[in-house]
């Protein structure tokens, strides 16, 4: 009994690491990363790929690994998204080795070295994923909403720290540089004052915030104007606003205010 409890804390444990896939990854399979040991199809209709790796990630130093290699995929791969890892000690499967996650370490750094010239000098793929989705956010809306970055930041990668305060810190880092340059993607920092950029952002920020309004105001409308509304009326001829609510992805308060404007 005694021999058989030493072997039970000896044991290995292994992690299994869940990835999410919009785009086709096939022809990357048994190159730039190893073959899964199992995939399926999510709700959305994305592929999930699922790796058995060799080991577990509980200190400081082994979630920042894994974030690491998190950073790799996410770079290295476009609309790929972290899903899940889960800590095993029973499988039937060979758990593999880091090594065998190189092939995906060289593509990420070359894609890097492309587009920024420093990419070698700062060996931190989770603070270059953080960068890149920056400038994403950029050339989308024009400006970073710090909480939009942070919110994507953790449901994207792991933080060991009970405070949160690795990832945080690389959020703020890349918030920052593009704040002092007006949102500018480069490295050419802007002349404007600190006063200016904020009554900037400022405006930019209402103008959004007119889109998004006008857009739920359309998705409520077009439900109760629509050929099925009739769908959404009660028996006593009162607006199902819950119905409504729910399929127009908003809230009963948003719905209750448009309904009042018909």
């Amino acid at each position: 009994m005694n021999n058989s409890q030493i072997r039970q804390e000896k044991q290995i444990t292994n992690t299994w690491l869940h990835f999410s896939f919009k785009d086709d990854v096939t022809d990357s399979l048994g190159s730039i990363v190893p073959y899964p040991h199992y995939h399926y199809l999510d709700t959305n209709n994305r592929m999930i790929y699922a790796w058995l790796l060799d080991g577990f990630f509980d200190t400081k130093k082994n979630v920042e690994y894994l974030n690491d290699i998190i950073g790799r995929f996410k770079i290295t791969f476009n609309d790929c998204k972290y899903i899940k890892h889960q800590k095993t000690n029973k499988s039937l499967l060979t758990p593999l080795k880091m090594r065998l996650f190189n092939g995906l370490k060289s593509k990420a750094k070359s894609i890097l070295k492309e587009k920024y010239k420093r990419a070698e000098t700062r060996q931190d793929y989770v603070f270059w994923c953080i960068k890149l989705y920056c400038e994403d956010l950029i050339k989308k809306d024009g400006l970073i909403i710090y909480q939009s970055l942070e919110s994507w930041a953790f449901d994207n990668f792991v933080d060991h720290c009970k405070d949160k305060s690795t990832l945080v810190a690389k959020c703020r880092g890349c918030y920052n540089w593009y704040f002092e340059r007006d949102w500018q993607i480069g490295r050419v920092k802007s002349s404007k004052t600190k006063e200016s950029i904020m009554a900037s952002r400022q405006e930019h920020a209402k103008r959004m915030h007119t889109q998004l309004a006008d857009e739920t105001k359309r998705k409520v409308l077009t439900i109760v104007t629509g050929m099925f509304k009739n769908d959404y009326i009660k028996k006593n001829g009162s607006w199902n606003v819950s119905k409504i609510a729910k399929d127009s992805g908003t809230s009963r308060p948003t719905v209750i205010k448009y309904l009042k404007e018909l």
